[in-house]
């Protein structure tokens, strides 16, 4: 069996995150540890399809890796049809595994899936119960657990059935799928889902659902990067580097792994579960808490880093990140706080593109891209965003997201006068006996 992995997305509803297939999750990029997943499941003929903007790095992460084919879809704008059809033109056995890059499941899933596509006519879907609404792709069934159709984003309470799409899906016969995925045609990004569907019905192909029950991770939204963070992290072995220099008095509690060359001086507080790559310096007094810091990463004096994903070369200085994400080479001036929750203590929501969304949760701070620098005592609202390349003069209140490429600076009008008011050093004496 052959797999095609999807991984040319835009990354769009990310924004400023540019690529979400290789952010890193301890010290590895996604494309990385998923191909890693499906290697160790025997699946060893893997077709990856990249876009223009990714390629370069989706193939230095995967040059280590034998068997492995990166091509890239020309048309993003045909969505994961477009993505399908491109591996297409690599694979050459009939068994097919199509899968999405940014949807990471359980390794068990990839040996129940494959076991049971040997007992099916002509595949296997995978469909999972959501705790709540998942804007995705549900199956309808019939009575035997059949998929008859794939019904795209129907809007809560209207859900054809309990189970949302997982994309890992079998074909016993891909070319027969792909012929109808090549004539598939809509106005919307839908095209796979209707071929699909076409294919069951005008094709009477039996696609069998395989109901999952373990976890799964897709990154559609910027949120979604901090719960795969927690994912990886509790799934790493606690370990310090032995060129890693730690102070006597600094504390380390829990799951921990910390990268060669990094410094934790004096009174230092991590909390695991935790990682800190290699070269970084976390501060006298400085806290991080189930956090991810990338290489080069400097947690200055009396900062506090909470469930936040740091990626490399980020420097801070008496700060508060909580519940953010922050990409690579960004830093922020002494004073400057990242708010991660409301005055009421509501679900924190976040511009996505042009909509306004629920994130979920009532914990969520910040999402800065990469090479912004912020001025000292600034501080953000909750859910707010802030683009690459940005500089935020000091002390200012940033409420709403600000694009990239953006300065923004505070204006101040001040008002000086004579000072007619002078306090001897002996009153301040006498003052400060009074003290109690």
């Amino acid at each position: 069996m052959q797999v095609i992995l999807l991984a040319a997305g835009q990354s769009t509803r990310l924004s400023p995150i540019a690529d979400k297939n290789t952010l890193e999750f301890c010290g590895r990029p996604l494309i990385e540890l998923q191909v890693a997943a499906v290697k160790a499941a025997k699946l060893r003929d893997i077709v990856v399809v990249a876009n223009k903007f990714n390629m370069e790095k989706v193939k230095e992460a995967l040059k280590k890796y034998n068997n492995i084919i990166v091509v890239e879809q020309k048309k993003l704008e045909d969505g994961m049809a477009g993505g399908v059809l491109a591996g297409a033109e690599k694979v050459s056995h009939k068994n097919i595994l199509v899968m999405s890059a940014n949807d990471v499941f359980e390794p068990a899933l990839f040996e129940k899936i494959i076991e049971a596509s040997k007992k099916t006519v002509d595949g296997v879907i995978p469909g999972k119960k959501p705790e709540s609404y998942f804007p995705g792709g549900y199956l309808k069934l019939d009575k035997h657990d059949f998929i008859t159709e794939v019904v795209e984003k129907p809007g809560a309470g209207k859900e054809p059935s309990k189970y949302v799409n997982l994309v890992c899906h079998v074909y016993n016969n891909f070319p027969a799928f792909a012929g109808y995925l090549k004539k598939a045609k809509s106005k919307k990004d839908d095209r796979y889902e209707m071929a699909l569907s076409e294919y069951i019905k005008k094709g009477k192909a039996k696609m069998a659902l395989l109901k999952y029950h373990g976890y799964w991770q897709p990154i559609k939204y910027p949120w979604d990067v901090l719960a795969l963070m927690s994912f990886y992290m509790g799934k790493q072995q606690a370990k310090i580097d032995k060129s890693a220099k730690i102070a006597k008095s600094a504390h380390i509690k829990g799951d921990v792994y910390i990268g060669p060359n990094t410094q934790v001086f004096e009174n230092a507080v991590i909390h695991g579960p935790a990682y800190i790559a290699e070269g970084c310096v976390i501060a006298t007094n400085a806290l991080v808490r189930e956090s991810m810091l990338g290489k080069n990463c400097v947690i200055g004096f009396s900062t506090e880093v909470a469930r936040s994903y740091l990626n490399h070369d980020v420097w801070t200085h008496s700060n508060y990140v909580g519940d953010s994400i922050i990409d690579h080479n960004v830093s922020f001036g002494s004073g400057t706080v990242l708010g991660n929750l409301r005055f009421d203590e509501g679900i924190v929501k976040m511009n996505i593109k042009k909509d306004r969304l629920e994130s979920g949760t009532n914990k969520l701070g910040a999402l800065i891209g990469s090479g912004t620098r912020i001025g000292i005592n600034a501080s953000t609202n909750p859910g707010v965003k802030i683009g690459k390349n940005c500089f935020i003069g000091g002390g200012m209140y940033i409420d709403k997201d600000i694009p990239d490429n953006k300065m923004v600076l505070l204006e101040n009008k001040w008002k000086v006068m004579e000072n007619k008011v002078n306090i001897e050093a002996a009153n301040r004496q006498k003052f400060k006996k009074g003290l109690k």
